[in-house]
Order: structure tokens, then C-alpha cells, then sequence
């Protein structure tokens, strides 16, 4: 069971950070907690200060929404990924573009980034993986989910990698493969038009989470060799599960809940509520939102 402990300080939102009527897509914290970066449908991507959430730089090089964001591990490099198929670099420390990288044939849904110079990325109807060596200005392309759009992306480590699709499947990637070495469908629910949606690796660990469009939310353990996966844990939740992040020390994970896919309109659930559920990795028998 899981334990929800919503008992956070909330400070004064910024209102229309995206220019008015525009949405926020994706969200990224650097690893010690000092800057966020957001990117929006005004094709910008914004760092802020998260002290006094104010605005610090807006980056304008995306030609469509900016649809995907992350920090590389202790650093302050920043990668954007939008709707024009385009990765973009920034450098946070000195506020300065530093370059682009181009390959995916569709627009950019899902990113993660680990401690070594490369960014994990999936784009929609290209159906691919691509994991980007930025020094070498190389890219491995992995193919799989050939019938389904990939929807996002996380790394276990520098090695092992966790995709979900429209499908309702999940795959595991190992760097040396370029198909995937476990698969598990369906992962979620048993609608035939369940996505997976949002997944999260515990770092270094053989286990990560997935969310779903039917709002469940479940804890994997990979087997040997990562060939196979395994639930062990199950949270149902109403609405769609749009992201998931898991605290560094693994303590906590948060589920960003909406009533809607956080790309598009294809459904909505009125009775879900637009929210943020904060699940304790630790035991506890009764949960709060």
C-alpha cells in the first residue's frame, strides 16, 4: 500500500507563464533544487528561480511547443525537445544557447538524461529511440512498439532504458540492443485504448513506476539480465497520469494527475481532478490526496 502526504507550503503561482491562453507541457528541477526550467506552447523554454519563482531567461529557438525538458545529473545543462523534431542545448550557468540536434522524423513526447553527456528521447510516430552521445555528436537509433507511438522515456542507468506507448505496453532497452530485451503488454488496465503514459526509473535500482490514461500507477521490478518484468506494487488513482518523478533519495514519488493527456484533447475525465498525489515509498496503510 502507499502512503499520500500532500502537507507541502504552496507559494503564489505565476499566472500565464506561457503567455496568456498558452499551457505549460513539461517541467525540469536541477538536481539541487535551484532552478526550473518549463516549456510551453509559446514554443519558449523559461528558467526560473525557484526561491522566489521568478524568471530568470527565456530561450526562443523552438519553431513549434516545447514538449519535453531535463537537466543533466549535477549540472546545469539543460536539453529541450519540441513539436519541430528538434533537441536543443543550453547552458544554465552562463544563460547561452550551445547547440542543436536534429534526427527525429516526428515531434519529440518524452526525454531523460542521467549523469554521463547524453539525452534519451522518444518522438511519437517515428518510433524510435535514440539515445544522443553529445561530445561524440553521435546517436544510437533503437527501433520498437512498430505499431504504437512511443509516449515517453526514463533510464534505470547509463545502460538500461524503459519506454511506454499508446499500445499499453512496455519495453526494456539495453544499450548493446537495438530491440527491446523484455516487453510487457498490456501493462495497464484492460481497456484496448489504455496508453502508457508517464514512466519513472528509481535510479540504479531494477525497478521503476508507470502511469496510465486510466489513472493506475504501478511498480515494476525487472528480473535477471532485465529479460523480464514483474508488478509488485499497484496505485489507482482517477484520471490520467501525465508525469512522474521519483525524489532522489527514493522516498517519495509524485504523480501529475489531469483530466486530460497533457498533448491533446483525445479524452477528458471530469471526474478526475487536476492535481498532484505524492505517494511515500515507505509502508503505510492509508493514502490522502
Amino acid at each position: 500500500s502507499s502512503g499520500i502526504n500532500a502537507e507541502w507550503p504552496l507559494r503564489p503561482g505565476v499566472k500565464h507563464a506561457h503567455g496568456k491562453g498558452g499551457c505549460i507541457l513539461a517541467l525540469a528541477v536541477t538536481s539541487d533544487g535551484a532552478l526550473l526550467a518549463s516549456g510551453g506552447t509559446d514554443k519558449k523554454v523559461i528558467v526560473w528561480d525557484t526561491t522566489e519563482l521568478t524568471p530568470l531567461k527565456v530561450f526562443r529557438k523552438h519553431r513549434d511547443h516545447v514538449t519535453a525538458v531535463a537537466f543533466r545529473r549535477d549540472t546545469q545543462l539543460l536539453i529541450s525537445g519540441g513539436r519541430d523534431r528538434t533537441l536543443n542545448l543550453w547552458n544554465c550557468e552562463d544563460m547561452c544557447y550551445v547547440e542543436s540536434l536534429y534526427g527525429h522524423q516526428d515531434g519529440i513526447t518524452g526525454m531523460d538524461s542521467f549523469v554521463r553527456e547524453r539525452v534519451l528521447t522518444v518522438a511519437g510516430h517515428d518510433k524510435t529511440l535514440r539515445l544522443w552521445k553529445i561530445p561524440e555528436e553521435s546517436q544510437l537509433v533503437f527501433n520498437g512498439h512498430k505499431t504504437s507511438i512511443m509516449e515517453c522515456v526514463t533510464m534505470l542507468n547509463e545502460e538500461v532504458f524503459v519506454t511506454g506507448a499508446q499500445d499499453n505496453c512496455l519495453c526494456v532497452w539495453h544499450i548493446n540492443k537495438k530491440r527491446p530485451i523484455a516487453t510487457q503488454r498490456p501493462a495497464h488496465g484492460t481497456r484496448p485504448d489504455c496508453w502508457v503514459t508517464a514512466v519513472a526509473a528509481l535510479r540504479n535500482t531494477e525497478c521503476f513506476w508507470s502511469g496510465s490514461s486510466e489513472g493506475g500507477a504501478r511498480l515494476w521490478a525487472c528480473g535477471e539480465d532485465y529479460r523480464t518484468v514483474t508488478c509488485i506494487r499497484e496505485v489507482e488513482v482517477t484520471g490520467t497520469i501525465n508525469a512522474i518523478t521519483v525524489t532522489r533519495d527514493l522516498s517519495r514519488v509524485v504523480l501529475a494527475v489531469g483530466q486530460e493527456h497533457r498533448l491533446g484533447r483525445w479524452w477528458q475525465d471530469k471526474t478526475a481532478r487536476n492535481s498532484l498525489v505524492v505517494l511515500s515509498l515507505q509502508e503505510s496503510e492509508n493514502a490522502e490526496r
